[in-house]
């Protein structure tokens, strides 16, 4: 047996706690499992007491050692692959439409009008069908540009989607990205028909810093923070899960605990606040560069504001300081999501959304091409692999990292590393001291 490459041991006040980055566990260990972990190259099962036994087989499950026979590299790669190739769901990002209401300075997308024509919605809904027939659950994210300038093809291809999953007894679940500011008391009604059970809409800020962000395009003078957050008021209440984003640049971070703590007083525990980094990502938004933070900067703003958000009573993330297990890192390498804009082009990446030189197909295709026969002109993202890169190999981030944004490395040619790279065993001890204070409250 072996220690796991992957294991970190480090101390929170007087306790000694061990991570395993494969699976993500995480456990208060005493001097028995220090002095195990240290000498268990020498160890062998039979010289060991029960007690100890015991002991052996935890740490085993928790992959904190492992077998002299486990690659643990190989062991990624092969779960990283699972997850690429995986076809047991169809997952769809649709923006109905490119065009959009706000004139957001940092948004790096192309805004054109026109929404999804009725031969693309048909085709979308045999894909749906094609892929529920084979009983893959379908997941639709409704995206733009801004979706509810299209709302009529939303809720109508909702309807079409939710029928054909019904028909073949699978599970239909979606979610709606939007600014907020079209949002009516009738559309959070038909946002339950159509099963959009999850909404995410953007503040930057408090009202004069989301104001200079988030503005109208006719009407840029006029204010949107707070029709948008009486939009939020009315979705959480409704039951909905709601989260606001903030996307986060070197002009607002200082306001950002001000937006927070106007949230607070709302008393909406419930709500997410989740955070996104701005970055000069396409052609189009080049002109912002000098007020992006770097991913390191990034990283420990966001830390400090999540500890933030935790001491101020805000429950609707899990626990934001920890990993997941991680198999690839989004839909951009997963065999079966795509990206659809209104003309119909299929793309794997939220950055390209719009862009046709960089599509994959168009969902009509070429005489009988289908959506899966586009797929396999959809080499780059496939086939890009973080096991490819000797940084990547060699870093111990890598379990609940898996490269990182592959969208760099196969557009830009460089890696864009998570942030989880950034101060993790800090972070792994703010959710420990986290988890022990919820225990003793519970």
């Amino acid at each position: 047996m072996k220690r796991s490459k992957y294991t970190y041991i480090f101390d929170v006040d007087d306790t000694k706690v061990a991570f395993n980055g494969i699976t993500c566990a995480l456990a208060e260990i005493d001097e028995k499992f220090i002095r195990l972990y240290e000498n268990i190259e020498e160890v062998t099962r039979e010289d060991l007491n029960d007690e100890d036994k015991a002991l052996l087989d935890d740490m085993l499950g928790g992959w904190f050692i492992v077998s002299d026979r486990v690659d643990e590299l190989e062991h990624l790669k092969f779960r990283n692959l699972s997850g690429k190739y995986a076809q047991d769901h169809l997952s769809l990002i649709i923006a109905p439409t490119m065009a959009c209401n706000f004139a957001c300075p940092y948004c790096y997308e192309n805004p054109k009008p026109g929404v999804l024509s009725r031969q693309v919605q048909d085709r979308l809904v045999e894909m749906v069908q094609e892929n529920a027939e084979r009983k893959r659950p379908v997941y639709v994210t409704w995206y733009g540009g801004e979706p509810l300038l299209a709302e009529e093809v939303v809720y109508d291809l909702s309807r079409r989607f939710i029928e054909v999953c019904e028909q073949n007894h699978v599970e239909y679940c979606a979610e709606m990205l939007t600014n907020g500011f079209l949002i009516t008391d009738e559309s959070i009604e038909r946002f339950k028909e159509c099963c959009i059970s999850d909404v995410q809409i953007t503040i930057d800020g408090s009202e004069a810093v989301h104001n200079r962000r988030r503005f109208l395009k006719e009407t840029p003078s006029e204010g949107t923070f707070a029709r948008i957050l009486d939009n939020v008021k009315k979705i959480y209440h409704s039951g909905m899960t709601i989260d606001v984003r903030i996307n986060l640049d070197k002009t607002n971070i200082a306001d950002t605990k001000n937006l927070i703590l106007y949230l607070k007083d709302l008393n909406m525990p419930e709500i997410g606040v989740v955070f996104g980094l701005v970055m000069a990502q396409t052609d189009v938004n080049q002109n912002i560069k000098d007020t992006c933070l770097t991913l390191a900067e990034y990283s420990e703003v966001t830390a400090e504001l999540q500890e933030f958000l935790y001491l101020h009573g805000f429950n609707g993330s899990e626990d934001p300081f920890y990993p997941n297990v991680k198999k690839n890192y989004c839909g951009a390498d997963s065999v079966n999501t795509f990206v659809v804009d209104p003309e119909g082009y299929l793309y794997k990446c939220w950055n390209e959304v719009g862009m046709i030189g960089d599509s994959i197909g168009n969902i009509l295709g070429e005489g009988s091409e289908s959506a899966m026969d586009m797929m396999a002109r959809n080499v780059a993202y496939m086939t890009w692999s973080p096991f490819d890169n000797e940084g990547c190999r060699n870093c111990k981030v890598l379990p609940v990292c898996m490269g990182g944004c592959p969208y760099y490395p196969v557009k830009k040619g460089h890696k864009h590393c998570e942030t989880w790279k950034f101060g993790f065993v800090e972070t792994l001890k703010k959710s420990y001291k986290q988890r022990v204070e919820t225990d003793v409250k519970a």
